[in-house]
Parts: structure tokens; C-alpha cells; sequence
């Protein structure tokens, strides 16, 4: 059994390719003495991912990613003990959101109306993926999982499937959005199903060129293809940014917690500014060197 094979009995087909790529990492750095790594070199190597920066999230990932391979190699007979199986990770992430460091409407609305494509052919469906991030606030988790069903142009809304971390919900669509939605169901839809290569059935709403379910990661780099390091948007904080103008806005709490999808109100809470951050900006706003 390979290790492609052994991930796809085990995990689901969304996370399959950022473990492989953390894990090819892995393997590059450690060399061709990578099976018989040790508890220090696996201890190293997180302390360099460390030292590059990488968010607290990233390094669990990145540890979690290693005792899979490590699993792998157990299950294969290619070792007898794994070497980091009871590691864990003390680093503490920080949960707050930074309010006066999301971006503005005029951003976000920018980024859609001046949004375009690498490549000419994908343009409809790259700027339907733009629209869900800065209207209904999607993760890229909740575009990636998105069926054909759940998009009812008729009645102009899009139903949210549940996951771990967010509840389903059935949000409204923008009138330029009904247009775009049919636009490619009608004509690129299609296009990118008929590519695929194997006979398997399913009615994902965003495919890949290759007409298979857009990863998670495929996402991320699209929205900032061709950007300049300064430039780049962050899709969890276009969700975040949108989540907490209409808070600023003055729109009740319930509702916008539970067109994000919020299991608790405290995580929509966390959005909201207080009287130091709105200070700070009248502050910022007024200043005579600003």
C-alpha cells in the first residue's frame, strides 16, 4: 500500500492534499533518513517551522501530518515505534480577532469588481467563489462542499451545508449574483464535468479544471493569483471582515450569528468593537498627521 492509498482509506478526500504537501515537506527536509527519524529530529523540525513564523494552527497541523505518515509507516512494516506519538504542541493561538486590522467594504468590493481569472475560462467560476467569500461570508471549507442542489435561482438563495464547525444555514443571494450562478451552471458547469476521469457520480457546485471537487487549498491560491506579497486577502479574514461590518452596522446579534453560521453567540461577540478600538479610530481618523 502507498501512502496516497492509506490516506484515502483514512481521511477525508478535503484534507488528503494539504497532508501529502506537509508531509513531502517533511521528507525533504529530513533527508533520505526520514523512516527512521527520531523523537529530536521530529522535535527539530517543528522548532523550525517555528522559527519561520508559522501560526500555532499550522504547527499542529504540521505535527498531526507527521504521526500520520509515521502511522504509515508502522501499518507498512517500515518501522517498529513511532516516534512522536504522544507529542503535543504547547503553543498557545490566539482567538481574538483583530477588528481594526480587517479590511474595509471599499476592499472587498474592489476585490470582486476588479476580480480577474489567470485563465480566461475559469473567470465565472473564480468570481462566483470571490462572491460567496465578501456576501455570505462562506469559509472556503463550506464552498468546497457546496452541491449543485443547494443553489435555488428560483427563490435567489444558497443553502450552507453543516460541518464541525458551523451550522447549515440557508443564506440570500445578491441579484448580481443569480445572473453569474446561471451564467456557469448553463455554460462552464459542464465544461469542467466532462473532464473528469473517472466514472464516479457526483454534483459538486465548484469543480476543478480537471472537473473534480475544488480543494480547500485551490481556493486560497486563487483569490490571490498574481498578487503582490502586500496584496494578498486572506479568505478567513474577508469572513471576519464581512462578519464584523454588519455588526457595525448595527445589525442584531442573532441574525448575524446565524448568517455566519455561529454555534455560539460568544464567537459572534468576538467580532464586535469595543469603545477602545472605535476610540482608537476616531483618534487615528482625526489626527492632524494622519
Amino acid at each position: 500500500m502507498n501512502l496516497r492509498n492509506y490516506l484515502l482509506e483514512k481521511y477525508s478526500s478535503t484534507s488528503i492534499r494539504s497532508y501529502e504537501n506537509m508531509i513531502r515537506r517533511f521528507k525533504m527536509v529530513m533527508g533520505g533518513g526520514v523512516d527512521k527519524a527520531s523523537y529530536t529530529d521530529v522535535l527539530d523540525y517543528i522548532g523550525q517551522l517555528r522559527k519561520e513564523g508559522l501560526h500555532p494552527k499550522s504547527l499542529r497541523n504540521n505535527l498531526f501530518a507527521i504521526k500520520i505518515y509515521f502511522n504509515y509507516l508502522l501499518e507498512v512494516g517500515k518501522r517498529k515505534g513511532h516516534p512522536c506519538k504522544y507529542l503535543n504542541l504547547k503553543d498557545q493561538i490566539n482567538r481574538q480577532i483583530q477588528v481594526e486590522s480587517l479590511y474595509t467594504k471599499e476592499v472587498l468590493e474592489n476585490l470582486y469588481e476588479n476580480y480577474e481569472s489567470k485563465n480566461e475560462e475559469n473567470q465565472n467560476r473564480d468570481k462566483i467563489i470571490i462572491s460567496l467569500l465578501i456576501y455570505q461570508a462562506l469559509t472556503v471549507l463550506e464552498i468546497s462542499q457546496l452541491k449543485k442542489e443547494d443553489v435555488n435561482l428560483e427563490k435567489g438563495t444558497i443553502k450552507i451545508r453543516e460541518n464541525k464547525k458551523n451550522r447549515g444555514r440557508t443564506l440570500s443571494l445578491k441579484p448580481n449574483q443569480i445572473l453569474l450562478f446561471h451564467n456557469y451552471l448553463k455554460n462552464d458547469w459542464k465544461k469542467y464535468w466532462r473532464k473528469r476521469r473517472s466514472g464516479k457520480r457526483f454534483d459538486y457546485f465548484i469543480l476543478s479544471e480537471e472537473g473534480k471537487q475544488l480543494w480547500k487549498s485551490g481556493i486560497n491560491r486563487m483569490v490571490n493569483r498574481g498578487k503582490e506579497k502586500h496584496e494578498k486577502l486572506t479568505p478567513i479574514k474577508i469572513r471576519q471582515s464581512v462578519i464584523a461590518h454588519l455588526l457595525k452596522e448595527k445589525n442584531d446579534i442573532r441574525i448575524v450569528q446565524e448568517f455566519a453560521g455561529h454555534r455560539r453567540t460568544a464567537s459572534t461577540e468576538a467580532y464586535q468593537q469595543t469603545g477602545l478600538e472605535e476610540l482608537k479610530q476616531a483618534i487615528d481618523k482625526l489626527h492632524p498627521l494622519q
